[in-house]
């Protein structure tokens, strides 16, 4: 095989990949590179007149890069003539001819399957330049895209596609929605990529998996899945696949750990087991959580649907209520364009936050939680404010270890469903609003069954709290716990023969086992201004009681656990 051979060779494959020929600088430092004496670049630069720091620092280095990215393994001047040998099939070769069908030419090639349209995109300018920095210049083998449910991952993958897809011979993008078997999807990129027919496939998953990645070797591609949490189980352990999708996480692992040119993006509301493993900062595999939209481009999205206000305040109001979160505020803005003709002072009014398509949308989340994972969030949602693991470990009842707590939250962090700032955790706006909202129902319902679950589990109001925020609990939870109440029972005294009846069967109780109850009954009655005379509170558990300025001698308090109450006046009565 002669220099002239292998001059026409690596342009051939450049120009089919790339769309460009071979320079003259190129040409030069391969015929030095393939001829036995391996001329060094001081050697190259004096024979055909070339600055040697030209050649040794950009000329060179680029040579390489471009020739390892055609190649699909590291290329350098050194390993040049044994990696085109190996190329052109022609190590064991005796005639030492390159046909041209032995150049395996591809052209670059997109399936971009139901990805949506993004011609209309607002902001995200910071994620695209930090996104585009891993895949193009880093060369991360694995970016994961978490965030929670209309956050903008999908949207923003395929702007980032579009714009880093001449970077690729391929770009791939699917949807897991329906959730297919691995078997599909990798039966699917080997006839996309490879062109192999089904018949020719190998038999096992493990095999394919081992071809495609060959694949991935000799071709800079672009894979993209989208709705990775479809084939992730449910519960407070998350990450770990559904029955007969396991093998997506020998498939992860595979491609965050072997050597190859291309890239896959995994689009999820949580991560997968394997891609926490293996991110890292400076690692091949990197991890984006995506958070809301700044400011600006949440009033371009409200404008874009006809919603305008006498107040920018208000639009910035509204922006931050439902927590920059694009199909939100796209959502309400429909809302408020059919009922308020796109006046958003006039919607902000009713204090109505969650409609009913948001309401869906959150739902879909809270449903692959366990029953502790929204008991956490609804004491998130009652504290109002970041709580440290102790504060929270405090309020739960019954008792939770400290070992399971932060398993759990560390659940609710990797669902993105949950914040932390300083060792302390909350909830966004919007997701603080629909468990309030939750809440409230729920409470109202057991008043109406007696059916009594988180009346028990949590305190409605803290005592122990600061001023501004238990006013914040009176407000927001409290008394709409008692509009509702008060609409359901018709007046003030049926609903305060009802909260006596629930008393009256709390008596029977111990005073572990009800719980926050009597404490919650005894914060809706002095919400309620009800003479307390003649009420039993002996022996039930009234902690988080918030009793100033009630005459507690009108009150049995008898054996009453009264610890993490508030009081103005003496409890030592009869």
């Amino acid at each position: 095989m002669n220099v002239e051979e292998v001059l026409n060779f690596t342009d051939a494959l450049i120009f089919a990949k790339k769309g460009r020929h071979l320079s003259d600088v190129q040409q030069v430092i391969i015929q030095a590179a393939w001829s036995g004496t391996r001329q060094c670049y001081d050697q190259i630069a004096q024979t055909n007149g070339y600055s040697p720091n030209y050649l040794k620092q950009d000329a060179g280095p680029k040579l390489w890069q471009l020739l390892s990215d055609i190649f699909g393994e590291k290329i350098k001047k050194s390993n040049f003539r044994t990696a085109v040998e190996r190329q052109a099939g022609l190590v064991s070769h005796e005639s030492g001819v390159i046909h041209q069908d032995q150049i395996y030419l591809t052209d670059r090639c997109q399936d971009w399957g139901e990805a949506p349209d993004v011609s209309i995109f607002y902001g995200r300018s910071n994620e695209l330049v930090q996104l585009e920095q891993w895949i193009v210049t880093e060369r991360c083998r694995i970016v994961g895209l978490v965030g929670m449910g209309g956050i903008g991952k999908t949207h923003l993958s395929v702007k980032l596609a579009e714009q880093i897809q001449e970077q690729f011979d391929y770009v791939i993008w699917r949807s897991l929605r329906n959730a297919p078997s691995l078997n599909q999807i990798l039966e699917y990129l080997l006839q996309f990529i490879a062109n192999i027919q089904e018949t020719d496939l190998p038999a096992t998953v493990d095999e394919k998996i081992s071809l495609l990645i060959n694949y991935l070797r000799n071709h800079r591609c672009l894979l993209i899945l989208d709705d990775v949490e479809t084939i992730l189980c449910s519960g407070d352990c998350t990450g770990f696949y559904k029955q007969d999708y396991e093998d997506y996480g020998d498939f992860f692992r595979r491609l965050g750990e072997c050597r190859h040119n291309s890239c896959l993006v995994v689009i999820s509301r949580e991560k997968p087991k394997e891609i926490f493993v293996m991110q890292g900062e400076t690692m091949p595999v990197r991890c984006f959580n995506l958070r809301g939209l700044n400011v600006s481009a949440g009033l371009q999205i409200l404008q874009l649907k006809g919603c305008c206000c006498n107040l920018d305040a208000e639009c910035t109001v509204l922006v931050k209520k439902y927590s920059s979160n694009p199909l939100a505020l796209k959502m309400v803005a429909e809302v408020i364009q059919q009922l308020f003709e796109g006046n958003i002072g006039e919607f902000i009014k009713y204090n109505t936050l969650v409609i009913d398509e948001i309401r869906a949308l959150l739902q879909q989340h809270l449903n692959r939680l366990s029953e502790l994972g929204n008991t956490i969030l609804y004491w998130l949602a009652i504290n109002r404010e970041p709580v440290s693991i102790g504060e929270l470990q405090s309020d739960i009842y019954p008792v939770l270890s400290q070992e399971i707590l932060i398993k759990i939250l560390n659940s609710l962090v990797q669902r993105s469903l949950i914040e932390t700032r300083e060792n302390h955790f909350y909830l966004q706006s919007l997701l603080m609003e629909y468990m309030s909202s939750l809440l409230i129902e729920r409470i109202c319902e057991e008043v109406e069954t007696g059916k009594l679950v988180l009346l028990k589990s949590h305190a409605l109001l803290k005592a122990e709290a600061k001023d501004y925020i238990r006013n914040t609990q009176i407000n927001f939870i409290i008394q709409p716990i008692l509009h509702r109440l008060l609409a359901v029972f018709k007046n003030k005294i049926n609903l305060e023969i009802r909260l006596e009846e629930i008393l009256s069967k709390l008596q029977v109780y111990s005073s572990q086992e009800s719980g926050y109850a009597a404490g919650n009954i005894l914060n809706l009655l002095c919400e309620l201004q009800t003479n307390l005379n003649g009420y039993d509170f002996s022996d039930l558990n009234v902690q988080q009681a918030y009793l100033q300025n009630i005459n507690l001698h009108d009150v049995n308090l008898t054996g009453a656990v009264i610890a993490k109450s508030v009081f103005a006046y003496s409890t030592t009565n009869s």
